[in-house]
């Protein structure tokens, strides 16, 4: 015996229509903010690095590095919508040109810095400009100043400056 084909279109119609009853029915779910991403820090941080070949008189091509995360950082504001919670680790690494007494970088940082949330790592891009012996302003992901600075070896005219420890004020926004 042959069925029509009828019987079960309209079973198949009455579960469609019923199914979009019911999603009709159950009101839309509120839409939930996306978590704050990036950081957003006012650091003041201690760092000693290498400068190669040594920073002289004349303007020339310098590596400057702090060989890791060796610099301690002490910030204050979040990182994704975290608070921080203590003391960080900060390393960096530019390149550029430079005498004792001008001249520009450009480099990238590392921030390791514990939250309410764990341990959290921002990096970004920042350009040092030398304004005056160890004198320094920065921007970019990193903005701020030099506030003290100490010549660890050479004195930038008799012999090569090539490690100096710094403090710096700085904003890291990312």
């Amino acid at each position: 015996m042959i069925h029509a084909p009828g019987r079960r279109v309209r079973h198949a119609l009455l579960l469609l229509t019923a199914a979009a009853a019911v999603l009709l029915a159950v009101p839309a779910a509120p839409a939930s903010a996306a978590p704050p991403t990036g950081a957003d820090l006012a650091c003041t941080i201690t760092l000693t690095t290498d400068i190669r070949p040594g920073v002289t008189t004349q303007v020339r091509h310098q590596a400057v590095t702090t060989h890791g995360l060796t610099g301690t950082a002490t910030c204050i504001g979040t990182v994704d919508g975290q608070p921080v919670t203590g003391p960080g680790r900060f390393g960096n690494s530019l390149q550029g040109f430079v005498s004792c007494l001008q001249g520009s970088l450009t480099g990238t940082f590392v921030l390791k810095i514990p939250t309410a949330a764990g341990e959290q790592t921002v990096a970004g891009r920042f350009a040092e400009s030398v304004v005056a012996p160890i004198t320094a302003v920065f921007t970019g992901d990193l903005t701020g100043t030099v506030v003290s600075s100490v010549v660890l070896e050479g004195d930038c005219v008799t012999t090569p400056l090539t490690r100096a420890r710094s403090v710096i004020a700085v904003t890291v926004t990312t």
